[in-house]
């Protein structure tokens, strides 16, 4: 943009032809828009200035569109410039208070301060805003009431964004309050409301004492109050806090609830609703601070919503039989044009208060699901007459919500553990109160009949009380039956939902009773009620099918489908005869044919799904004509991609066994499917061929001529498949080769059997279908065709060894890493399981008995080559898995080899050997004790001279090779859930060597013994707290130690293990202050673990951990010594390390738990870190980024501290000899110092630009190297810091309250 195109733009501004002007903003936009480059200040300041007076343009519509073209230019132009603009508007709109003009610039500033606020990283020239905004304000004495409105919420905007900054500038803070609290009285419901709103903001956003001041002039103003009017406004304003920020008003929380409760239910309409609403807010945002009163809240919401003092429900009739749930002409008049019925009456907002208040308390947890079911629901049952639809539609929304978390409760409790289950008696108050509440809901769709909302939830809720008592809704089946038909016969009108229930019902009610139908459909077993039901409503059904809504068509495919499976279960167990539906069933699929080729996605796929079902489910009892119509629809495959694969789907559903769908109607299309299915598999597109290859895999089941024709062709196809990925194989593939190979001969087999192997070869197979599936594969091979066996087996032998000796030869001429990249190791898994299934399916097909001695050959081979290592390791994997599966008997010649070759001098082969070592034991438990102290004897040997480090030269080299044995021995037990004696036998052998032991014990088997702790929480996490209690030497306890840790370490412990953890805790993190410090920093790492991933486990105990964890941050002396090196002597801290993990403790509890934390401490260890070593600096700049800006009266109390013990380590001056390592190592400790004092200037602003301590470093750090040491480091990475990239970074993480 350049200064020709701005003096354009303004010639054309000047026109008096308002087109012309009309075009030039337009245009303007949208170079605006396009452009993201900064125009200089001179063009932009004639721009805005002529934007601004076309504010004042005597055209509505080009105001407008200058609005639009001031927010649009905000991102080219200085932020400066913008803000003098915005201030510009203010003084125009208190100068100029007419009620056009008024209204265009207060638009204009709404939106410009918007756009500042989320453009700018300049808080602090935002912030020059709020004394321009607030004198606006202050100066008006005509201003419209959106006028008003749109000014504080730009004066909302800015406290937001500058909140910080605001509370640093006296004069700004002070007027703002001053504003708000003049305001908040205001006449005009909405300026009230919206400062109200502002209020609250300014609360939340304005750190500070002054907030704190307006908040307690708020609460006192609250007390004090005479007027009902004030008093409500203050409350409201309370609850905006509240919402926003609840820690603000804690301390208020009981008070208020105290004085409201006293007053509510004789208060006067307005500050009623403000009162209940203040206790639903306190109820969900503190609830441990309202449950002292949660009855008296109880009570408080019941009066409310019975609250209706001019109506008499008594006057209504109760009765439901023979109800008419329709209008006289149907549904057509559907909704109350005026859904008050009532204009003149509003104590419908105060039963709508006590309908939300009561919802609150269920989802709190203050009520047991008892209380929820017995208390709440039972008052909401009573209350589901009310007269006011929007009431009504709210009580029926929130007791559907009750039952939908009890639905939801009961589905965890089946999911995870008994402790989440419900009540039994919870169960029986359900059953109960389903026929009152299904009576007291048709009462009230029998008094309100237009009112599609309360039919629509009626359906809802009868939908949630499926899954809690089938038996209750049995029986209320007759009453709801009417409600049903009559929906179901309505005409395809779409219903008028209102916002409340948007969440749990669709657009149509018909939608609504088929959920309620598919529902109960898929949880009955076909009761006398419920057959009775289905066979009435049957035929309605089937006419809903052919409703002019494809989502009602849609649902009724899937409901007619779930029929169909559940008579089919009822007449295989014989509970019922079914012969009553057939005709049903006849003509819903002669209906459900016509649909298939419609446009609509989701009904074409569930009518396709619908016909594979009733293939499958009454194929033998469908007329033959419907059936033979039904499988030409579905082998048609021209219908396009998407029709095909829905065709493919239901054929697919329709012909696997067990169908019901007699085989020759499947050899009559057989011979269509198997040819379309070959053309389909050379098509390029992988979703033909998966689903092709899933019915091949179906049909192969058959022994049919046509698979039987097509069979070598199709093979063929499917081996090219596999080969195309060779790596990943795809699942479908292997599963077809398995199910067609049996229809070919040895002649086939073997001629594709070469490039099949060689392809599988390749293959790194993780996920468990894939790999069943080529075990499938070759156990199918292996039964039909047993002289291929030994070939076969040869083959992947040969492929493995191959693979192995390519690597062996990569690792001598490329780095370990990248040989490692290419181990074939990820692919010795399939060729093991290959081999072994090639001989199950052999075995099973000659009937003779498992034998592993075609694996001891390989075991056999010498080690000395690659090859040998190869065949050695593929046979350890094969045992391995052989004892897993149990196909292993106990044999003294196997258990000698495998400790033979544990203790091989090659790598690849002692990995092995643990493994199928491992599982030997874990399968034969008596060898588990040989295979410990074996382990044992490797890993200590020598280790009296020291530590297993030092000790490691003369160590056995099969140690940790043995130890990982010994794992998988502990990890088989546990998952063949073996006695757990067994288990405590491991159990003791370990610890009680432990407890003897005088060196390092390796992870490894703290791995396996938190294994076992985690498996049977209640017997050994106890145990291991005793461990480390009783440990007699620091080895032992640092063990046990590292157990728990790993323990801790686990995400997915159940609920058991965490109460059993919270009982064990206080024992283990009591050793923070043992006199070992390899200890301390083992139980600092266990604590770092347990905040980082259950800190609910340590709310209990952070008060008393916390002076053992500060004590920690400080530099224990008698661990500091100094070693000579030639002629200078090294520093070296041994507690480095555990002060380091103390650091990072309190990082991780300042992030997790703020307000558990001592936050006086937490600045005397920021202070401390500063002096130490450059990683605990690192960690206390973090705590500085984290806490900061949420504590800053904290941080303020001791910033004169801060700034001494900054400015000592800037001023360090490196030795006139130090080396690379110490000048990169300096410059990194300045850096670090610098980028705590920029967190600090942001946090307090005022500060850092007066002529404090802070200031003074501050200023010197701005100003540029000096004469000071490091000055023109500091400068340099001072200036950095304060680029826009790095400002904005910096605030994301300083000012997280933002």
């Amino acid at each position: 943009m350049s200064s020709d195109d701005c003096n354009t733009f303004l010639s054309k501004m000047d026109d008096s032809d308002k087109d012309i002007r009309i075009v030039a903003l337009t245009d303007l936009i949208e170079t605006f828009k396009e452009n993201s480059k900064k125009i200089s200040n001179d063009d932009a300041k004639r721009y805005t200035d002529t934007l601004f007076k076309a504010l004042d343009d005597s055209q509505s519509y080009v105001q407008n569109l200058a609005t639009e073209c001031l927010a649009a230019c905000i991102k080219v132009i200085d932020t400066a410039i913008a803000i003098n603009v915005a201030k510009a508007i203010c003084d125009h709109i208190a100068g100029n208070q007419s009620e056009k003009k008024a209204n265009a610039m207060s638009v204009a500033l709404r939106v410009m301060t918007s756009r500042i606020a989320e453009g700018s990283d300049n808080r602090a020239l935002l912030a020059q805003l709020a004394i321009p905004i607030v004198n606006t304000l202050t100066s008006a004495t005509a201003l419209a009431s959106d006028v008003i409105v749109d000014i504080f919420t730009a004066l909302m905007d800015v406290l937001v964004h500058a909140g910080t900054q605001i509370a640093n500038d006296d004069a700004a803070l002070n007027s703002v309050q001053r504003l708000l609290l003049n305001y908040i009285s205001n006449k005009n419901t909405a300026v009230s409301r919206r400062t109200i709103t502002v209020l609250g903001t300014f609360v939340v956003c304005v750190p500070g004492e002054q907030s704190k001041k307006a908040l307690d002039i708020i609460f006192q103003r609250y007390k004090d109050a005479i007027r009902d009017n004030e008093k409500c406004m203050l409350l409201r304003v309370l609850v905006t806090i509240a919402r926003q920020k609840p820690e603000l008003i804690r301390s208020h929380i009981g008070d208020i609830i105290n004085r409201e409760l006293e007053i509510v239910d004789e208060a006067d309409n307005e500050l009623r609703v403000a009162s209940l609403l203040a206790m639903k807010t306190f109820v969900a945002k503190a609830p441990d601070l309202t449950g002292f009163r949660i009855d008296d809240i109880y009570t408080v919401g019941v009066n409310a919503i019975r609250f209706d003092p001019d109506y008499n429900y008594d006057d209504e009739s109760d009765q439901t039989d023979d109800m008419d749930t329709t209008s006289e002409d149907g549904l057509d008049d559907e909704f109350d044009e005026d859904i008050y019925e009532d204009n003149e009456d509003i104590s419908w907002d105060i039963r709508l208060s006590g309908v939300k208040l009561l919802s609150e308390i269920t989802e709190s947890g203050l009520f047991s699901h008892e209380r929820v079911v017995q208390d709440i629901g039972a008052v909401f049952v009573e209350c589901f007459r009310e007269r006011e639809d929007v009431v009504r539609a709210e009580i029926l929304l929130k007791y559907a919500k009750i039952f939908s978390n009890l639905g939801q409760k009961q589905r965890q409790s089946q999911e995870h553990s008994a402790d989440m289950d419900i009540d039994s008696n919870v169960n029986d108050m359900v059953r109960q109160q389903i026929p009152s509440a299904v009576a007291a809901i048709l009462s009230a769709i029998k008094n309100y009949p237009k009112h599609v909302e309360t039919k629509q939830l009626a359906f809802a809720i009868f939908t949630r009380f499926v899954p809690l008592s089938i038996s209750a809704v049995d029986s209320v089946l007759s009453k709801i039956m009417p409600l049903v038909i009559s929906t179901l016969e309505s005409g395809d009108i779409a219903s008028a939902s209102q916002a409340v229930s948007t969440s749990i019902v669709k657009t149509n009610i018909k939608i609504d009773a088929l959920d309620f139908l598919l529902e109960y459909i898929k949880r009955t077993r076909l009761s006398t009620e419920a057959d009775g039901f289905l066979f009435t409503i049957k035929d309605k059904i089937k006419d809903a099918a052919s409703s002019s809504l494809t989502m009602v068509q849609t649902a009724t495919c899937e409901v007619s489908s779930a029929i169909l499976k559940l008579l089919r279960l009822a007449a295989d167990s014989a509970e019922k005869s079914i012969e009553h539906y057939l005709s049903w069933a006849n003509e819903m699929t002669e209906v459900v044919l016509t649909l298939v080729n419609t446009k609509d996605h989701a009904l074409r796929i569930s009518s396709y799904s619908f016909i594979g079902t009733v293939l499958y489910e009454f194929g033998d009892l469908l007329n033959d004509a419907v059936v033979d119509n039904a499988l030409k629809v579905l082998t048609d495959w021209n219908q396009g991609i998407e029709m095909t694969q829905s065709s493919i789907g239901a054929l697919l559903t329709a012909v696997t066994k067990p169908t019901h769908l007699p085989e020759g109607f499947v050899a009559s299309v057989a011979s269509t499917i198997m040819k379309q299915a070959n053309e389909r598999l050379q098509n390029s597109n992988t979703r033909f061929h998966t689903a092709a290859l899933e019915l091949v895999k179906s049909l192969s089941e058959y022994k049919l001529a046509a698979v039987n024709d097509f069979g070598p062709s199709t093979i063929a196809k499917i081996v090219d498949i596999i080969c195309a990925t060779p790596e990943s194989p795809p699942l479908p593939a292997l599963r077809a080769f398995a199910g067609v190979c049996t229809h070919v001969s040895v002649d086939t087999v073997n001629g594709i059997s070469s490039s099949l192997l060689t392809c599988l070869s390749m293959a790194t197979i993780y996920d468990k279908l894939s790999a069943d599936a080529l075990e499938d594969l070759y156990r199918t091979v292996g039964e039909a065709f047993p002289s291929v066996v030994k070939s076969w087996e040869k083959s992947l032998f040969g492929k493995w060894t191959a693979n192995y000796v390519q690597l062996d030869s990569m690792r001598l001429v490329k780095p370990m890493e990248t040989a490692q990249m290419h181990h074939p190791i990820n692919k010795l898994p399939n060729a093991a399981k290959s081999i072994i299934a090639l001989r199950v399916g052999y075995y099973r097909q000659s009937g003779q008995p498992w034998s592993s001695e075609f694996l001891y050959e390989a075991l056999n081979m010498s080690t000395k080559s690659a090859e040998g290592i190869a065949h050695v390791c593929l046979g350890l994997r094969a045992f391995g898995y052989l004892a897993i599966g149990g196909q292993l008997d106990e044999n003294e010649s196997l258990c000698a080899q495998l400790y033979k070759h544990i203790e091989s001098s090659n790598g690849d082969v002692r990995g092995e050997a643990a493994f199928a070592l491992g599982n030997y034991a874990g399968r034969f438990p008596d060898n588990f004790s040989n295979l410990f102290e074996s382990a044992m004897k490797a890993t200590t040997a020598g280790a009296a001279t020291g530590t297993l480090e030092e000790a490691s030269d003369i160590r056995d080299i099969s140690g940790p090779d043995k130890i990982q044995a010994v794992k998988i021995a502990i990890e088989y037990t546990l998952h063949s859930k073996s006695d757990v004696a067994v288990t405590k036998g491991m159990w003791n052998q370990i610890a009680g060597f432990v407890q003897k032991g005088n060196s390092t014990i390796s992870d490894v088997l703290a791995q396996g013994l938190a294994i076992i702790a985690v498996n049977h929480p209640r017997t050994f996490i106890s145990q291991l707290a005793s461990c480390v209690d009783n440990s007699k030497n620091k080895y032992a306890k640092q063990f046990f130690i590292t157990v728990f840790r790993t323990v801790l370490a686990d995400k997915g412990l159940d609920y058991q293990c965490n109460e059993e953890i919270k009982k064990a805790l206080p024992a283990v993190l009591a050793n923070i202050s043992d006199c070992d410090v390899g200890i301390r920093r083992l139980c600092l790492l266990a604590l770092y673990t347990v905040i980082q991933n259950k800190n609910v486990l340590t709310k209990e105990i952070v008060a008393t951990i916390q002076p053992m964890l500060f004590a920690q941050t400080m530099v224990d002396d008698s661990l500091v010594r100094f070693v000579t090196m030639g002629p200078f002597k090294k520093r070296i801290d041994d507690g480095l390390e555990t002060r380091k993990c103390a650091y990072q403790c309190v990082h991780v509890l300042v992030r997790t738990m703020p307000d558990a934390i001592d936050m006086d401490s937490v600045v005397d260890c920021v202070i401390r870190g500063i002096y130490d070593e450059q990683d605990i600096r690192t960690v206390v700049q973090q705590i500085v980024n984290e806490s900061a800006a949420r504590f800053p009266t904290a941080f303020y109390a001791r910033l004169g501290d801060l700034v001494d013990a900054i400015s000592k380590m800037q001023a360090t001056k490196l030795g006139k000899n130090s080396v690379k390592q110490e000048i990169e190592k300096h410059k990194e400790m300045l850096k670090l110092t610098v980028g705590i004092v920029y967190s600090l200037e942001r946090i307090f602003p005022k500060q850092a630009e007066s002529d404090s301590k802070f200031g003074k470093l501050v200023g010197s750090l701005a100003a540029g190297p000096g004469g000071e040491p490091n000055s023109e480091d500091l400068a340099e990475f001072y200036k950095e810091l304060k680029s826009p990239s790095s400002a904005s970074a910096a605030e994301a993480t300083i000012s997280p309250m933002i």
